[in-house]
């Protein structure tokens, strides 16, 4: 099992407490270069997209520390996080929530009082999407960002295996991936790895990966 540590890139969440994902340092001359100033590497699109369908389909337990911090004002906000997958049943725990589903059903946790045990937590119906639509969905807004003649992100493989580096084209409200990413992907489990989003205004968002396992077990899967 690999996991990425060192300096690293923060991921993106694309649903509260979800993520994903994966980080690396940027030592190429593109990690200067302003969002939109990049080329678009057709392969390196369709591979992210490959990946991140792989993420959501795989079965894994993965164990990480996230952090946002804002250069604007220094502050710093960290907690475990920890994401549980065997599909259709996912648990996700950050920021002293969790967010998961089993299938068509939703579960989410918020974070306590204290930040750090989860509250009372709350079932939704069991009559909405299933995973796979849902996955299908997600791949499908993916693919709409990176592909394309203007796409929104340009993408390029990152130095890393199983890691892809993004840049912001142009302004638009789906921007869910910052002005500038490194997404890493788990080449054994698929899982998302180690991950780093910067956002407009200098707040940066960072996975690092301590371990992830490709069995996961009924208690793993519970909030």
């Amino acid at each position: 099992m690999r996991a990425r540590r060192g300096a690293v890139w923060g991921w993106l969440v694309v649903v509260a407490y979800a993520a994903a994902l994966v980080a690396v340092t940027v030592t190429t001359p593109d990690g200067d270069l302003r969002a939109g100033d990049r080329g678009s590497d057709a392969s390196a699109a369709e591979a992210l997209v490959e990946a991140w369908e792989r993420s959501r389909t795989a079965t894994f337990l993965r164990h990480a520390t996230f952090e946002r911090r804002s250069a604007t004002t220094g502050s710093v906000i960290a907690s475990e996080d920890v994401l549980a997958q065997r599909p259709p049943r996912r648990l996700h725990r950050q920021l002293g929530g969790i967010a998961g589903r089993d299938d068509r059903r939703e579960l989410l946790c918020p974070a306590g009082p204290d930040g750090r045990e989860p509250g009372p937590c709350v079932h939704g119906v069991a009559s909405g999407p299933t995973y796979a639509a849902d996955v299908a969905s997600e791949v499908a807004g993916v693919r709409s960002m990176v592909e394309g003649s203007t796409p929104l992100y340009a993408v390029a493989f990152g130095p890393d295996e199983g890691c892809f580096e993004l840049a912001q084209q142009r302004a638009d409200p789906r921007a869910t991936f910052g002005v500038d990413a490194v997404l890493c992907f788990d080449p054994d489990t698929g899982a998302p790895a180690d991950s780093r989003v910067a956002y407009a205004g200098g707040i940066v968002e960072v996975v690092a990966v301590t371990s992830i396992r490709p069995d996961v077990t009924d208690a793993d899967l519970e909030p």
